[in-house]
């Protein structure tokens, strides 16, 4: 657990200057919430919540504080093809009378980013500067992931023109469940950010107002980003589908072609090759003359097969 500093004095609501400490929690343990627990009164399950991939993003009042949870992208890396994927984080935000407290799951790069934006020499943070700060950046990280999505979707599509492999499948569908969850996180934080606009504290100042009004913009843009690209992929995935069966349908129509084909002069020779009486078995040219019309009837089988585009 680490305090850190920050510079701004602000008045709040005619109450004059005050001291805000922001205090950044990653992964606490069970000692560590306790003691966050009693000092900020604020529930243990909260700090459960913000550890839960799958929590969704919401803002509640509770007594003296506000508390917030929003999703965050984080960049990955996919263990067995090693292309670039992502997750998404929960981080909660407390506004308590006199400190922030910010906890993740694991190390953030935005807040680390803001971490070192910050002035060592003064101990004063402005929590309407820190809000605007980590929803701006939360709105770029999702803009530049999804530019990265994009970027392997197109590198996925080049491979289909190529090869239908399983591979480029896997690498679809990895696709399609990271803008899955994107889709659900980005609802949830707009929701987020629809409430925070309505707060007193953001909308008595206009420059934060139209601050956190941009990010929300940028938010939208990248909610239809992540829909257009999900649709994408399920097009892609659809139009995969159809390739793979329209070549096990080739494939069929090419074995079965030369299967007939192979079939006529062979059944010729095993019905010759009883021990029965047959027709004109006694003439010396029979052989030739009945393998020769198998071929024969072959070749036209084959010229009629490539007419139909069987073979």
């Amino acid at each position: 657990m680490k305090t850190l500093r920050a510079a701004r004095v602000i008045a709040i609501r005619g109450e004059g200057r005050r001291t805000y400490h922001w205090t950044s929690v990653v992964a606490p343990d069970s000692q560590q919430i306790a003691q966050l627990t009693q000092r900020f009164q604020i529930y243990e399950e909260y700090f459960q919540d913000v550890q839960d991939l799958d929590e969704r993003p919401r803002l509640e009042k509770e007594a003296n504080n506000t508390l917030v949870i929003l999703k965050v992208p984080v960049a990955r890396s996919d263990p067995d093809s090693g292309r670039p994927s992502f997750a998404v984080i929960p981080l909660g935000i407390v506004f308590g009378r006199e400190e922030i407290l910010t906890v993740s799951s694991e190390e953030l790069p935005l807040l680390r980013a803001i971490e070192l934006q910050l002035p060592q020499e003064t101990d004063e943070l402005d929590p309407r500067w820190l809000t605007v700060e980590v929803i701006q950046r939360m709105a770029r990280a999702f803009l530049d992931a999804l530019q990265v999505i994009n970027g392997e979707i197109v590198h996925t599509e080049a491979r289909l023109h190529h090869s239908q492999s399983n591979d480029e499948f896997f690498s679809m569908l990895s696709l399609s469940k990271i803008l899955i969850r994107f889709t659900s996180a980005l609802r949830g934080n707009i929701s987020v950010l629809q409430q925070l606009l309505r707060l007193p504290i953001i909308a008595q100042d206009e420059e934060d107002a139209e601050d956190l009004a941009d990010a929300l913009i940028d938010l939208q843009q990248a909610r239809d980003m992540t829909e257009v690209y999900t649709s994408t992929i399920t097009n892609m995935m659809d139009a995969y589908g159809g390739v793979l069966q329209t070549n096990i349908s080739n494939t069929l129509k090419v074995i079965t072609g030369w299967t007939v084909i192979i079939a006529i002069p062979a059944t010729v020779a095993t019905i010759y090759g009883m021990n029965v009486p047959l027709p004109i078995q006694n003439w010396p040219y029979a052989w030739p003359v009945l393998m020769g019309g198998g071929f024969l009837v072959s070749l036209f089988a084959v010229l009629w097969f490539r007419r139909r585009h069987w073979i």
